[in-house]
């Protein structure tokens, strides 16, 4: 004879570390002989489900899939947060003039167990809670994880020197940072239904101990997110409790809840007002004149083979121009030859060759050439001072001296997921990817969510010589790290078109620098010589903005064009105290987000500005221009300015800076 046995369970106790502090209670039910002691290890498995079920549109048979919330174990199986549990759809019945009711049997058989592999752990669904309100909400999007400031010791130092690079010395283990989430229930009971109307929960009612979910009123429906509560496969057969339609109660999120907002720049109107700020000249105004080039150089005696007219979301990085010191400029191509790949190179769709010409200006001679194996189609090289370069080749980082000779390397433990440089190239931030699952489970993933499978990222924070001051983990799926000189930048919404631009400092403070509207997710860069570039929507006025803010949030430089303008880049260089903002303009209005043709360029606007006031210097106008991000650059003097053009690159020289601005040289 069995009895029942009835129990609260903890999840993420007070002595777990980094587990959210936020627990859910479980009282569940399983048979037991009678006078046998129950058993120890009661904790059930959270999980979310992947992919949207909907009666009427899958059958029996068809896989579904969840994501584990909470890490988990019991004496044969140990679940890591982020591990998959694999199931299927035992029985489907879908609402009919002759079915009143819809239902879904769901039963789980399978998870990936101590590893990226599936291995057999039968699961039954003990009971379902509505998605997370705020999982997709861009209010916390950027607020899944914590800042790279709450990494362990990465406050510490400050008291000698202030510096907040010595503070990160201190920094040198992996951390593993959890992100905050929405305040459960504090009590779910087996059969229970959670912020889902009409839905009802038969826990082990159905075929093969599989639990059956139904729905009176319409036909059943599990979004995509949510939750269920899983425990080891027993046929339950206690009474359900009567479904619950009230949403889980949400709770601020530790980070937002302790945020002091500067009531200054939370205030402060978009105003730019003189002389601390300009605005830059819109397309109804006159344009400063083109000044004509001092000289040229033809990129095609460097074996520049052109580009092909394609289809693109974004400009590319494939043909880049850059100085290494004031006398030396740098073009690197794509020179479009066939690749022989190797064993490394398996699984890199986007493999290319890179061509790398150092070009010595007072001679217009070639000092160095030399060839790279690139990985991808993102960004792979940065500048690292005056006279460095950082570069993505193959599976490791190098920098180039002024000689264009590697100085120091460092072999990457995985695939490059992104790579950001602080304004003053005193620190960056590396993303390197941490395969969660087998190839044969990301397939089945990339299918069932139609899109890449969610993976870790390791995220390191290194000195110039790329010793390692910091470590988190973090998803693939959270927002790219932005690095200011105090911290990361974030840009969470405060409501609808709302977003605040947020400096989490190395010390721990929270800072609000800047309010924005924008009809579209701000994106927040960081620019030399310490300034932050940020570009945003204007949707209900066809059109885009930007902006160059201070380290404070103050506004250094104001601008707004139609939606003509596809893309905004900026380019700036330590020491300096100048700044180029590059806007590529297309020949015809396109919808945001719309791919267009390389061919549909119509002309590249180069404005140069004094970094202290936003000031214009000069402006030229380059048209059919390439589609690189990277197509202009300020030399280490201030002196000159050079911009890609289709055949050739041209300098132009630039006026001289009043001595009240001028750079760390005194130029």
């Amino acid at each position: 004879m069995n009895i029942f046995y009835s129990s609260p369970w903890r999840i993420g106790g007070p002595g777990v570390v980094g587990l959210r502090s936020l627990s859910l209670l479980l009282l569940c039910l399983a048979p037991f002989p009678l006078g046998a002691s129950p058993p120890e290890n009661r904790v059930p498995v959270q999980a979310a489900l992947v992919r949207s079920v909907e009666a009427g549109r899958v059958h029996a048979g068809d896989p579904i899939y969840a994501r584990v919330e909470f890490a988990w174990s019991d004496s044969g199986c140990k679940l890591r947060e982020g591990a998959i549990l694999k199931g299927r759809i035992v029985l489907q019945t879908a609402r009919s003039k002759a079915a009143k009711s819809s239902e879904i049997g769901l039963l789980f058989e399978s998870g990936q167990c101590d590893g990226r592999d599936m291995k057999p752990l039968p699961l039954t669904v003990a009971a379902v809670l509505a998605p997370d309100p705020n999982e997709k909400s861009s209010l916390f999007n950027d607020q899944q994880t914590p800042p790279l400031s709450d990494a362990v010791g990465i406050g510490l130092g400050q008291e000698r020197t202030g510096s907040p690079m010595r503070s990160m010395l201190a920094a040198t283990s992996t951390v593993l940072l959890e992100p905050p989430r929405n305040k459960p229930p504090q009590v779910v009971m087996p059969g229970q239904v959670v912020g889902i109307g009409d839905l009802k929960l038969g826990v082990g009612k159905g075929p093969e101990g599989s639990s059956v979910l139904t729905s009176e009123r319409h036909n059943l429906r599990l979004e995509s997110g949510s939750r269920f509560v899983l425990v080891p496969n027993v046929n339950v057969t206690v009474p359900a409790p009567k479904a619950s339609s009230s949403g889980s109660s949400t709770g601020e999120s530790p980070a937002a809840s302790n945020l002091v907002a500067n009531a200054d720049a939370v205030g402060e109107p978009d105003v730019c007002l003189a002389p601390a700020c300009s605005v830059a000249l819109g397309e109804s105004q006159p344009e400063t004149p083109a000044t004509t080039a001092d000289f040229v150089l033809s990129i095609k005696q460097l074996g520049f083979p052109g580009t092909a007219d394609r289809e693109m979301y974004d400009l590319d990085h494939d043909t880049t121009i850059s100085y290494l010191g004031a006398n030396r400029l740098l073009f690197t191509f794509n020179p479009h030859s066939l690749v022989t790949r190797t064993g490394a190179d398996i699984g890199f769709l986007n493999l290319h060759l890179v061509r790398a010409v150092l070009i010595d200006l007072p001679t217009m001679r070639v000092v160095r050439t030399v060839g790279w194996r690139i990985h991808d189609a993102r960004q792979y090289l940065w500048s690292m001072g005056r006279d460095s370069i950082l570069v993505h080749v193959g599976a490791e980082l190098r920098v180039y001296g002024p000689d264009l000779k590697i100085e120091r390397r460092l072999v990457l433990n995985g695939p490059l997921a992104f790579l950001k440089v602080a304004p003053s190239e005193g620190y960056l931030a590396i993303g390197t990817v941490r395969e969660r699952h087998s190839e044969a489970i990301h397939r089945e993933l990339a299918e069932a969510e139609g899109r890449e499978p969610e993976e870790d990222i390791e995220v390191r924070v290194l000195d110039p010589a790329f010793h390692t001051l910091a470590s988190v983990m973090r998803s693939s799926r959270d927002a790219l790290p932005v690095l200011s000189e105090d911290g990361e930048i974030r840009a969470p919404t405060i409501g609808k078109n709302r977003w605040r631009i947020i400096d989490y400092t190395w010390t721990g403070q929270r800072r609000v620098l800047k309010q924005v509207t924008s009809t579209c997710r701000p994106e927040v860069r960081s620019l030399p010589p310490d300034l932050l570039f940020v570009t945003g929507c204007d949707w209900l006025a066809a059109g885009k903005w930007y902006r160059i803010l201070r380290p404070d949030g103050k506004l250094v430089l104001k601008g707004d064009s139609p939606s003509t303008e596809q893309s905004y880049t900026a380019s700036g260089i330590v020491g300096s105290s100048l700044f180029a903002v590059g806007i590529t303009e297309l020949a015809r209005p396109l919808a945001p987000f719309s791919a267009f043709r390389s061919s549909d360029l119509k002309n590249l606007h180069v404005s140069v500005y004094l970094a202290e006031n936003g000031k214009k210097l000069t402006a030229m106008t380059i048209p059919n221009p390439l589609a690189t991000a990277q197509a202009f650059a300020i030399s280490p003097d201030d002196r000159h300015l050079a911009i890609l053009k289709p055949d050739q690159i041209a300098f132009y020289t630039l006026p001289a800076i009043p001595v009240s601005h001028a750079n760390a040289d005194g130029q």
